[in-house]
């Protein structure tokens, strides 16, 4: 097989086929700007700063995607949450959209990705990245699994509270996340992405029971995916935490592939859901990604692909964000392991 470029390496697998070499998805956000020299906090503003990060990265590391400003809670926010921003810090909910279901449910209202919040600025990151890299590096938009978006519109403790002892409500806010998350999916799509990437931290192993999410999570989250699937875009879904008692679970959601954490065993999970099914991941991105040296960053990469990477059906990936304190070496060494593991 000849080399291909990004976007048809990532196709190639996610059709089921081997690409030329191990495709490459890192999560980067920060550590984009960073590179570039942009403050990420001026990328909240400003949607050419965001796309200039992205596309000077893939280009100069040679990695293969691109997205939009993912994690940032701008569907949330964009239904009232309230979203504080500061440099050195991820994006965090600093006020829930909903304190009392009583008053603030019966005024919540589904989205609109054309005009509410930081949804636009987001939808034009994602144009322009497609204009860039159109047919050469795949554009990723991001999506919170709506039991995520509940969680930050109510609140963490007070949604899994909910779901013992205030279950008509819940499920009523559920309802809306789903919506919107339908919603704006879609809208991804339509402005040119080319996968979406569908996060649940709030459904992983360290945060609710493997009952918990097939009840509250699983269901919502086969909603959306069913409905983005029908703009013909390909799904990645990400879990942050140790997931592995509900590997199977999760991939019964309607995706095209898990992005798995570091913790869990990429071999037991490639055990687990077959040699045929997409999986994504799983290097530790504090240590050794962060912490650790390039060497020990290329071995436990190429471990990582021994594991899970052998017969295709993969991408390598960090097991989560890479945060900007990552050193370009070491980022440099997964890359360097990707590109060295040719099929």
């Amino acid at each position: 097989m000849g080399k291909m470029n990004s976007y048809e390496r990532v196709m190639a697998c996610f059709a089921g086929e081997k690409p030329d070499r191990v495709p490459i998805l890192p999560i980067v956000r920060e550590w984009c700007c960073k590179q570039a020299g942009i403050k990420f906090t001026d990328t909240m503003s400003n949607a050419e700063k965001h796309v200039y990060s992205q596309y000077y990265c893939a280009r100069k590391f040679g990695y293969d995607v691109v997205t939009d400003i993912m994690g940032i809670h701008a569907e949330s926010e964009a239904m009232g949450a309230v979203v504080r921003y500061a440099d050195n810090y991820p994006p965090m909910i600093s006020e829930p959209a909903v304190k009392n279901y009583e008053e603030d449910l019966p005024k919540l209202r589904l989205l609109n990705p054309y005009k509410d919040g930081r949804l636009p600025l987001l939808l034009e990151c994602i144009t322009r990245l497609k204009e860039l890299c159109e047919g050469e590096i795949p554009v990723m938009g991001y999506v919170q699994c709506p039991f995520r978006h509940a969680a930050m519109m109510r609140g963490v403790e007070n949604l899994m509270r909910d779901t013992f002892k205030n279950k008509e409500n819940a499920r009523r806010l559920l309802e809306i996340a789903t919506d919107s998350q339908i919603i704006w999916g879609t809208a991804l799509a339509q402005a040119g992405a080319d996968i979406v990437f569908l996060s649940d931290p709030t459904s992983s192993g360290d945060a609710v029971s493997s009952k918990t999410y097939e009840e509250w999570g699983l269901p919502c989250t086969q909603r959306v995916a069913s409905a983005i699937r029908k703009t013909g875009v390909k799904l990645l879904m990400h879990i942050c935490g140790d997931t592995s008692d509900r590997l199977e679970m999760l991939s019964s959601a309607g995706v095209d592939g898990l992005s798995l954490d570091a913790k869990v065993d990429f071999g037991f999970a490639r055990e687990t859901l077959g040699l045929d099914y997409l999986l994504m991941g799983n290097v530790e991105p504090t240590d050794p990604i962060t912490l650790g040296k390039p060497k020990t960053v290329y071995e436990h990469s190429k471990e990582v692909i021994e594991q899970a990477g052998k017969e295709g059906h993969f991408f390598l990936s960090g097991g989560c964000l890479i945060p900007d304190e990552a050193p370009v070496e070491n980022v440099e060494a997964m890359i360097r392991a990707g590109m060295e593991a040719i099929y």
